[in-house]
């Protein structure tokens, strides 16, 4: 990578602010670093006598570019080149997946890593980098930020695994725990000014779309906000930071930053800047899908992470209370919808989860393209409704539905009053709840639920399979959905670290179950992603991909071929039963771009009963069906401007293995 990044420049910059000016905002975009693989979280700090240096934790796309802290000094002077030219770097060879980050007043650095479920402190000096706290304390940690020096020190975490944040002091490994009973999935937290003049704690929840704030005791102040689109309202909030006044919260969803008040007014908004990125690569203020906010210390300049982006976009200051939006904007249209993170299909059925919606869309596929014909459930927390969907599993033709709800922690089951015979036509009120299972309260204890599958329905041998990312398991449902058992590693595979997609799979006349290992068990920095494959009695028969995956997510089997998507590389994986059951690599395709065979954040992945393969490509707001037999591209469903490359461009997707990595036999 060249020391200073390629930047996107703004086509014009207001001047900073000066004092006795009048009134200021800070959200004036400036300029946009990019080539970073995968930030996901960002921090001010000092550096080597630089006040406010730039911190980037990114989760790298596999070798040469493993997951580390790059450090960056700014240039805002407007009469000079502005950009960020790297002047550091840390984590490399002990960070695997970074997750949040602050920076001391002093200088130390705090990551968290979700995967090794650890708090790491890098002292300002260069020194060892310690365990400031370990799973011992953690679950799956956050968010994270530091307030105070020396023995008056506290570190926040956000816990979303526990379903609550942990407080460190100084000089203490066991924490204080805050938020249970409120909290479901925070993910970003931050010390603010209390109206006292006291240090309260500010998180912000993505699975419920709400802001919180507590006392340093533990004492619940308020909560505000709820999932929406319109001004003040929240769709997977990912970060929040408090300067200038105010929390500055990353609305993840929604595309954009919006800043609230704090102090007596806290919760009451001030003013919003940023638009969803409408076409492919969008800059310039225009967001996606923004992660991870960070202010500098002197209030001047804000920086926003965009991993789906390798963006890090920076914002000053600017004259007026708040932005003036761009009236430009709204003769463009509305952005065009994503697709994932996961796809089901039973029959000519599929079902889709609709982030934007928070619901489950059913498309029906007789067509060359799907056409929808329901959005199932509404948002909310009684049954029947959503509040965060993550996955879902059609059987039965189409006629019966699980879903799994982040929000809620639940799993729902619905009958759909498909007719296949019928000529396609849309019905809003296609779905009918039936039962459902609170996996909490089935388990005792915080459950964060993922994908789901099930294995002979129908059958008095039904089973339905859940993955739990809190403890990295999968989670066994009887017909009556009773807890019967776990998926989990053994002694010699090691355990799952990072549970993601999960399918059923034939060996012979039975049925086994992938399970997507996305973090694997090799070295920091190294590719270790993987697939477990378990028999039917639960036994682990053996795991394949290693030094192939990266970071996996969805899976999908179909007679003796598997497939794989891979985040990190944004590649399909192929992989092939030999007999007696080994599982070798046979290639794969893909690669970051818009044309046919090419990906951005490949997520939900299906193989249907007529031998297509469907791919949700997530960040390209698409997804594509191919014939894998014959190695084409059948057709490309979604955002009008992310289909058109697939339709000028040919049609061939060669399905080639990556010629510096071999076949592996799976143990």
């Amino acid at each position: 990578m060249l020391a200073t990044l390629a930047l996107l420049l703004a086509p014009a910059v207001v001047p900073p602010q000066t004092a006795g000016e009048g009134p200021s905002h800070l959200g004036a975009y400036l300029f946009t670093a990019s080539g970073l693989a995968r930030p996901i979280a960002v921090a001010f700090g000092p550096h080597q006598g630089r006040p406010d240096a730039l911190f980037v934790a990114t989760r790298g796309a596999g070798d040469p570019s493993p997951p580390a802290i790059q450090v960056f000094a700014a240039e805002t002077d407007p009469e000079r080149p502005r950009g960020v030219t790297r002047v550091g770097s840390l984590g490399a060879g002990w960070l695997e997946r970074p997750a949040g980050l602050a920076v001391s007043s002093e200088g130390d650095v705090y990551v968290t890593d979700e995967l090794q479920r650890t708090l790491w402190r890098f002292p300002a000096d260069g020194g060892e980098p310690e365990a400031a706290a370990t799973e011992q304390a953690l679950t799956v940690p956050a968010g994270v930020d530091v307030t105070g020096t020396g023995e008056g020190r506290l570190v926040i975490v956000a816990d979303p695994g526990a379903g609550a944040t942990k407080l460190f002091r100084a000089g203490s490994l066991s924490p204080q725990s805050i938020g249970e009973g409120i909290l479901v999935r925070p993910r970003g937290v931050c010390f603010i000014d209390g109206p006292d003049g006291q240090a309260q704690i500010a998180v912000c929840d993505r699975a419920t779309h709400r802001v919180h704030v507590f006392r340093l005791d533990g004492t619940h102040v308020l909560g505000f906000s709820q999932l929406g689109p319109h001004p003040s309202l929240l769709s997977g909030p990912a970060d929040l930071e408090f300067a200038d006044g105010k929390l500055f919260v990353a609305d993840r969803e929604n595309h954009r930053v919006q800043a609230f008040h704090s102090g007596a007014a806290i919760g009451e908004l001030a003013y919003r800047f940023g638009v969803h990125a409408i076409r492919p690569g969008e800059g310039a203020g225009a967001l996606h899908y923004p992660a991870a906010v960070a202010v500098s210390s002197d209030g001047e300049l804000l920086a926003l992470a965009e991993p789906m982006d390798d963006r890090v976009q920076l914002f000053g200051r600017a004259p007026g209370a708040e932005p003036i939006e761009d009236p430009s904007r709204a003769a463009i249209g509305p952005p065009a919808a994503h697709f994932g993170p996961d796809i089901s299909s039973s029959g000519i059925y599929v079902a889709t989860v609709s982030p934007e919606s928070h619901q489950i869309q059913i498309h029906d596929l007789r067509e060359k393209e799907p056409a929808k014909i329901s959005d199932v459930a509404s948002f909310g927390t009684r049954f029947g409704m959503y509040r965060t969907p993550r996955a879902t599993w059609l059987s039965s033709g189409g006629q019966a539905l699980l879903t799994v709800d982040e929000g809620n922690s639940r799993l729902t089951r619905s009958t759909l009053r498909v007719k296949p015979q019928a000529p396609l036509n849309a019905d809003p009120e296609l779905a009918s709840h039936l039962d459902g299972v609170d996996l909490a309260a089935a388990t005792g204890r915080p459950f964060w639920p993922g994908a789901v599958t099930a294995l002979a329905p129908g059958t008095n041998n039904e089973l339905t399979l859940v993955t739990d990312r809190a403890t990295d398991s999968v989670l066994m449902l009887d017909r009556d959905l009773e807890p019967v058992g776990t998926l989990e590693g053994n002694e010699e595979t090691g355990p799952i670290r990072g549970v993601a997609g999960l399918s059923p799979a034939t060996l012979g006349v039975a049925s086994t179950i992938l399970v997507v290992d996305s973090g694997g068990h090799g070295a920091p920095g190294a590719p270790q992603g993987r697939v477990f494959e378990f028999g039917p009695s639960g036994a682990v028969l053996r795991t394949f991909g290693e030094g192939i995956l990266v970071e996996p997510d969805g899976v999908t089997a179909r007679e003796n071929r598997i497939w794989v998507t891979d985040r990190a590389t944004d590649r399909v994986e192929r992989f092939e039963r030999q007999p007696g059951g080994a599982i070798q690599h046979m290639g794969g395709f893909g690669g970051r771009g818009l044309g046919p065979g090419e990906f951005h954040d490949p997520r939900g992945i299906l193989a249907m009963d007529d031998g297509r393969l469907v791919v949700l490509d997530h960040g390209n707001h698409r997804g594509q069906i191919f014939d894998p037999d014959h190695l084409t591209l059948i057709a490309g469903f979604g955002g009008r401007l992310y289909i058109e490359p697939l339709k000028s461009a040919a049609t061939w997707v060669p399905l080639q293995p990556k010629s510096d990595r071999n076949g592996d036999q799976g143990r």
